[in-house]
């Protein structure tokens, strides 16, 4: 139990970087796919680019926050947790899916390179020596 609380405040810090960083990963799907300011409802170019981009960081922190800090089985939380974003590209934007593709990909290798970083630096467990 304390394990699942653990991983639902990494969720609620991963959902709080997603929103505070959607500007930035919206813009950079903005090149790959440009936003009209005058698109759905009529809404500005800014908020379209943040809902854009809210599930690109999404997908980013979760897979990159829960492959450094997770407790307990860190692919079912991720698998899980990835579940709507994919729906959400499958049935909107097929056609750049392989943009959360490459995304997660970049995520999940710098979050093995923190982990083999941190696994370096780890003072190994010395046997004890009983006289």
């Amino acid at each position: 139990m304390k394990n699942f609380i653990k991983n639902i405040f990494l969720l609620v810090v991963v959902l709080l970087l997603s929103y505070y960083t959607a500007p930035y990963f919206g813009s950079w799907y903005d090149k790959f796919s440009p936003q009209n300011s005058s698109s759905f409802l009529g809404i500005g170019k800014e908020i379209s680019l943040f809902i854009v981009g809210l599930p690109f960081a999404y997908v980013f922190f979760t897979i990159f926050l829960f492959g450094v800090l997770s407790f307990g089985s860190k692919k079912k939380w991720i698998g899980i947790l990835l579940i709507p974003p994919i729906l959400f590209w499958l049935v909107l934007d097929s056609y750049h899916i392989y943009l959360p593709i490459i995304l997660g990909i970049i995520a999940f290798v710098l979050a093995k390179l923190i982990n083999l970083v941190i696994s370096k630096f780890k003072r190994p467990n010395l046997p004890m020596v009983v006289k």
